[in-house]
């Protein structure tokens, strides 16, 4: 397997190299790139013997660098930052992968907007759904957004007019580096209707203004801005104050795998998906109504990459998923002991499991699971909840069902 080297060309026309980049390229017998980014380089020395290449797909790459030695993979702006240094050094993990960076448009459109970068979000929807930028739709915020054709500048206008913030300033940025550059700046509610074209290459960058509506900016989402099977902020969903409860016994961290079994209508499923973009999580679902609901509120929050929705039933439909670092339950289709037995082996060590119960057969249940790993202790709290409420014209706090709450912490090493 060769050297690789993968050099950001960075968006100046020609494009200003680093000795070192000049140096791999001039050293190089294989150079590989997209026919704008070979063409690029004419202006630039590199080893005249050097074979160039077009950029096959992704997984040709390892068969198309055979009978090479040292060979350069050219990349757009800076390869580490969502590009295709980070997929390389993960493929060839074993082998001498050199990633070189360029200026990227990110950095090129903060300083054409006088932004901070520090102060900005980055999103990528760059191969991936247009809802996704959802989850960032609240106001005063700097967005930085990498698009593709499906999340076109009036495609992200009209998400900020469907979230209530048609009075965000967008500005669009084409063809950066290059001398036709070109910097033009628009109100979402006009620009949401306009016909303006705009160059392929252009990053957008968003200040959202307005009031917003159901993006939410902290942990504990009003249960009316989820879709039910039920009347608004009804149906099988858990309410906010219990998934509150629920939300601080997982404490769901980055890159962890979670499990919500009998995810309902996703209250719980979402809000750890939310708030934790960097966790996987899996929201088993056999109900065909509440899975519709689970995946409406998927789009509508924006969790669509982190957020697995598995129609089925548990424990039959865990068999396949990754084995997880936090484990709630929340309902059980009358199979509650086996769903906890399997998701206790599954459940690396070190790793949390969290279970509600309302009924007291179902409590039952989860006493006897817990005497069942007497050596892991279960901490427990029930959750009792009133609500605002009025008869004849009067005042009052009307109690819900109390829920309880079980948790259990697999040890590092299990004891015999």
């Amino acid at each position: 397997m060769p050297q690789i080297t993968v050099i950001g060309l960075g968006i100046c026309q020609p494009p200003l190299l680093s000795a070192l980049a000049l140096t791999a390229l001039s050293n190089s017998d294989c150079v590989m790139g997209s026919p704008r980014q070979l063409e690029s380089l004419a202006q630039v020395q590199i080893n005249a013997s050097a074979t160039q290449v077009p950029l096959p797909k992704l997984k040709q790459i390892a068969n198309d660098i055979k009978g090479f030695e040292r060979v350069v993979i050219l990349a757009s702006g800076d390869p580490l930052l969502f590009g295709i240094g980070k997929y390389l050094q993960a493929q060839f993990a074993s082998h001498n992968v050199t990633c070189i960076s360029g200026v990227s448009s990110v950095q090129g459109a903060c300083e054409v907007t006088g932004l901070s970068l520090q102060d900005t979000q980055l999103i990528s929807l760059h191969g991936r759904p247009l809802s996704n930028l959802n989850r960032y739709l609240q106001p005063n915020r700097n967005l930085l957004i990498l698009t593709d054709q499906h999340s076109h500048p009036q495609a992200i206008a009209q998400a900020l007019v469907a979230a209530n913030l048609g009075q965000s300033n967008l500005h669009v940025c084409e063809r950066l580096g290059y001398n036709d550059q070109n910097h033009r700046q628009f109100k979402a509610c006009e620009l949401a209707t306009s016909t303006t074209a705009f160059a392929d290459l252009h990053v957008t960058v968003v200040n959202t203004q307005g009031v917003g509506n159901v993006k939410p900016n902290f942990p504990g989402i009003p249960d009316a801005h989820f879709k039910t099977d039920g009347e608004s902020g009804q149906g099988l969903l858990t309410k906010r104050e219990v998934r509150l409860n629920i939300l601080s016994l997982i404490q769901a961290a980055p890159r962890e795998v979670i499990w919500d079994i009998g995810a309902g209508c996703g209250g719980v499923a979402i809000e750890l998906a939310l708030w934790n973009p960097l966790g996987s999580v899996y929201g088993i679902e056999h109900h065909d109504q509440r899975l519709d609901c689970l995946n409406a509120n998927k789009e509508t929050f924006g969790v669509s990459t982190n957020l697995h929705t598995v129609q089925g039933r548990a424990p039959d439909a865990l068999v396949d998923l990754d084995d997880p670092d936090k484990v709630f339950i929340g309902g059980s289709g009358g199979d509650l002991s086996a769903i906890l037995q399997l998701s206790w082996q599954r459940l690396k060590p070190g790793g949390h499991l969290v279970a509600s119960a309302v009924t007291e057969p179902s409590k039952a249940t989860l006493r006897e699971f817990s005497r069942h790993i007497a050596q892991h202790p279960a901490d427990y709290l029930q959750v009792a909840v009133s609500r605002h409420d009025t008869i004849a014209g009067q005042d009052l706090l009307r109690p819900a069902l109390p829920v309880t709450l079980m948790s259990w912490h697999k040890a590092l090493k299990e004891t015999h």
